[in-house]
């Protein structure tokens, strides 16, 4: 046999495959291609479930930790409960200083226990009812169908009264010049009666001459300013008394610019350079659909819950020993092809959100005001 043959022979078995062999090849190829594909998406799908639920978890936990913390120093202003309150500040019965009110709520309309809330929007735009109205600050940067709390109290953090502790225009505390700022909103208090303040001006000599601070009350130009710059026996203070920092928190849920309705946190902040105390709003939690809240009330006064209303149906807030939260959490960002057409109770409320593609968690818990426990 010539090598001409043998090469023919060699030439007519490497031809390659046939028509019928390439298409089975394409079509195994495409099931194989498939399968990693169907891999993959569910892979994606699981893994922005997980993710978008531990943000939610976490957001919730975070949540529910703040407001546990900034309710149960409601009313607080240095020791008991009941104690007279002097609002020595102009405009005092502001939403930002009316520290004679310890707690306030407001009640979104329709969402009593019972009630079921539809929600109109996933990300809904501030607005709806409340009882009792909102007060300037917070209206109109609330969403319908979610409560309002409202939380005064003092700083954890205090400074003695020195000797001679007070006159009718300057307070003496063991403090540094650096411990506080000019304009800043004081309290002192004794356990028996407390007096709030803008602090006007600092000096490092005090009346004993030995260490300290003198603080003066006076009707300098400030905001929100004294009304009473001179104080008379009644605000006079002793041994034992202390001067502590104002605080007012109030929590709602808000309409963000280009995401999810958030919570946000108002709180009172100085503004050095125009002596100017006011609420400034910061978002606190990404991706709340609402906060429901109910007060626990003891109306006969024998340290015993009597019942469980809502703010609208407090008929004095000095009975609140408890506030009982609830939250409904989502995930930010929507994922797969499921569509959550659940409601949920929220602290006794139906609520129906937007059917779409999150999870949610509902997230509650009861918080006892520490200074009105027996």
């Amino acid at each position: 046999m010539s090598s001409q043959t043998n090469h023919r022979g060699i030439f007519r078995q490497q031809r390659g495959v046939t028509l019928v062999e390439l298409m089975v090849a394409l079509v195994l190829g495409l099931v194989l291609t498939g399968g990693a594909i169907q891999i993959f998406v569910g892979n994606r799908t699981t893994y922005a479930f997980n993710e978008g639920l531990s943000r939610l978890q976490e957001n919730g936990r975070f949540a529910v930790d703040t407001l546990n913390y900034r309710v149960r120093m409601a009313g607080y202003f240095g020791c008991l409960p009941d104690i007279t309150v002097y609002n020595n500040l102009n405009n005092n019965t502001a939403l930002a200083f009316d520290f004679d009110n310890g707690l306030q709520g407001f009640e979104a309309a329709g969402t009593s226990p019972g009630q079921t809330f539809a929600a109109a929007s996933s990300d809904p735009a501030n607005g709806g009812t409340f009882a009792p109205v909102l007060p300037a600050g917070i209206s109109g940067n609330v969403i319908p169908g979610s409560d309002v709390i409202v939380i005064r109290n003092v700083s954890a953090s205090s400074h003695a009264l020195v000797s001679p502790y007070n006159d009718s225009a300057q307070i003496f505390a063991d403090a540094e010049p650096t411990d506080y700022i000019e304009g800043e909103i004081g309290i002192v208090s004794d356990c028996q009666k407390a007096s709030v303040f803008q602090i006007t001006n600092i000096d490092n000599n005090t009346g004993s001459g030995a260490f300290g601070v003198n603080m003066t009350h006076s009707m300098a130009t400030f905001t929100p300013g004294n009304s009473t710059p001179n104080w008379d026996s009644s605000q006079e203070y002793g041994a034992g008394a202390e001067l502590l920092r104002a605080e007012t928190w109030i929590y709602y849920v808000g309409a963000t610019a280009d995401g999810p309705p958030a919570l946000f946190q108002q709180r009172l902040q100085l503004d050095a350079g125009t002596s100017t105390v006011a609420l400034v709003a910061e978002e606190l939690v990404e991706a709340v659909d609402t906060m429901q809240l109910l007060y626990g009330i003891d109306a006969d006064g024998d340290n015993d819950l009597d019942n469980y209303v809502t703010a609208n149906n407090v008929t004095d807030w000095t009975e609140v020993l408890t506030v009982r939260v609830g939250l409904l959490m989502r995930s930010p960002d929507e994922y797969g092809s499921e569509i959550d057409t659940q409601e949920y109770d929220v602290n006794g409320t139906t609520f129906d959100p937007v059917d779409d593609r999150r999870v949610r968690q509902v997230f509650t818990t009861t918080i006892a005001l520490r200074n009105r426990l027996p």
